[in-house]
Parts: structure tokens; sequence; C-alpha cells
């Protein structure tokens, strides 16, 4: 599997990002509400992940590496 060097910074960016913010919140507020917000974050990734996985499926169903290819 090849990966785009571009594109694997900018997730590392947006977790960056999104780690940044957890930390801040719990600062400046309760350690409660950063874990809710941490909380929050990971399930819109899960959910975020599960369609980008349907749709990767639905996709690639025939094409070369894709899990339905016969040559």
């Amino acid at each position: 599997m090849n990966y785009n060097e571009a594109a694997v910074f900018k997730w590392v960016i947006i977790v960056a990002i999104a780690g940044a913010t957890v930390v801040g919140l719990t600062l400046l507020t309760r350690p409660l509400v950063g874990a809710l917000w941490g909380l929050v974050l990971v399930i819109a990734g899960c959910v975020y992940g599960f369609r980008w996985s349907r749709d990767w499926w639905r996709n690639s169903r025939n094409r070369p590496g894709g899990p339905d290819y016969k040559p």
C-alpha cells in the first residue's frame, strides 16, 4: 500500500490539534469536561473511519488490489 506523505502529515496535524484542544479545555475547565470533549472527538473519528471504510469497500470491489479483484 502506498501512502501519500502530504496526506499523512495532514492527519498528524489534525490529531495534534485535537489533542491540544483536549488539553487546553481541560486546563481551562474541569478534567471531566476535557475527558468528555476527548470522547466526542474519538466517537467522531470512529464514525468518519467507518464511513470511509464502507465507501472504500463499495468503490474498490473490482479494481486491482480490491477485495474481489480477479485478474
